[in-house]
């Protein structure tokens, strides 16, 4: 076991190994029976006793994405003669198995130690000269054939910051969603979307159909409508999404409801007009502040006075040179599941945010700001990103919160 988490598949995070070991341990020591989802959730991530199992995953997500690692860490051929600790899907009792047979090598025919004398001397045989020669040739090009295969299959499989980005969303059961904003108009006064009067007034919205009692032209004009900035990030979203080949479905913000989802991990786009992203950032360090009769800006809980990433939407389009957007990863208490934000104050933020958790090379700048012994912990993070006519550049990190 000791192996196992000194491996890179454990030794970067703190709550893999420990939860691992714990059930191990208990295991020998004769209480395996007693690892169930609450108990671990009580006994090694601090939870109260009555804690709702079904809004805090915490023990279903990291039991996931521990048995992921182990089997990454058995592909390994260096570890084939290693005893095997293995967590089956529903149990939450490791089983322990032998190390994997090895073909026995044939044993060789005893040798007649007592000679025919009857048989005819044999003519000894001549054996060519290059044969020696040939497994001397052969054998280095063997070696370094194996070597090349070996390599390949360590970087296939040796996850990059994406992954490890994108783990604690993936290990979460369920489809994953992807939900977008409608445009259409705000119909509250001074369209203040980021009180929380206007929040609640667009939570009670939800599950509804925008304009049913309106005409044709009300609808195509005002209706199920979406941002190009919104889809374009939900693009660059689904370019890593759908490597995973799960069920993957699209949902407008005034479209859906808790209930569907609680289903599975949701990505949340766009910020001052979805009121789900509004509503979930509330418990975070970062979020969306302000009012179009001012400026809209991203608020720094711990400095709230703070106005330095901030847009004036009656600012002319021309004029306008940089955006801001918040992205996040975090384990919801009000969903019960993992999800991720990408929310631009203006449309370039989004498509930027975006962008940024699909590129590999940013993402690698993320996971060195947050410390690779935290990635698996929950972040948000602050963007920046020059706009030229409306066109984002590539984003900057300009603060971290980690959780």
């Amino acid at each position: 076991m000791e192996r196992l988490l000194h491996s890179t598949h454990f030794r970067n995070s703190k709550r893999y190994p420990t939860l691992l070991r714990y059930m191990v341990e208990e295991t020998l020591e004769g209480r395996g029976a007693h690892l169930k989802e609450r108990t671990l959730g009580v006994e090694v991530f601090g939870r109260p006793a009555d804690y709702d199992t079904a809004s805090d995953p915490v023990v279903r997500v990291t039991v996931a994405e521990i048995r992921k690692r182990i089997a990454q860490y058995y592909h390994e051929s260096s570890h084939a003669s290693e005893l095997r600790i293995e967590l089956n899907i529903g149990s939450y009792i490791p089983e322990f198995f032998p190390a994997r047979d090895r073909s026995a090598a044939e044993v060789p025919a005893p040798a007649n130690d007592v000679a025919d004398e009857s048989a005819p001397a044999s003519t000894p045989v001549k054996k060519p000269r290059f044969s020696r020669r040939l497994v001397w040739t052969v054998i280095p090009v063997l070696l370094l054939v194996i070597g090349i295969a070996s390599g390949f299959l360590w970087r296939s499989y040796t996850p990059t910051p994406l992954d490890r980005l994108w783990s604690p969303f993936f290990a979460a059961p369920g489809p994953i969603t992807f939900c977008l904003p409608i445009s259409a108009k705000k119909r509250w006064p001074g369209n203040a979307a980021t009180t929380p009067a206007a929040i609640a007034h667009a939570l009670d919205l939800e599950d509804t159909k925008l304009l049913s009692s309106g005409t044709f032209f009300d609808h195509e004009t005002l209706g199920e409508n979406v941002v190009y900035s919104d889809v374009l990030a939900m693009m660059r979203l689904e370019s890593v999404v759908g490597h995973q080949n799960r069920p993957v479905r699209v949902r407008l913000n005034l479209g859906t409801n808790l209930n569907e989802l609680r289903e599975g991990p949701t990505v949340f786009l766009g910020g001052l007009d979805n009121q789900w992203t509004l509503k979930l950032i509330e418990p975070l360090r970062y979020q969306f502040g302000g009012s179009d009769m001012d400026s809209f800006y991203i608020r720094d809980s711990k400095d709230p006075g703070n106005r330095q990433w901030s847009l004036h939407p009656q600012d002319k389009m021309a004029t306008v040179n940089r955006d801001y957007a918040i992205i996040a990863r975090i384990h919801s208490q009000a969903l019960g599941q993992v999800i991720v934000i990408a929310a631009g104050i203006g449309m370039s933020g989004t498509a930027a945010a975006g962008e940024f958790l699909s590129n590999s090379n940013q993402v690698a700048e993320l996971e060195r700001r947050i410390g690779a012994e935290n990635s698996d912990h929950d972040f948000e993070a602050v963007l920046t990103t020059d706009v030229d006519n409306g066109i984002a550049g590539p984003a900057r990190i300009v603060a971290v919160d980690v959780r």
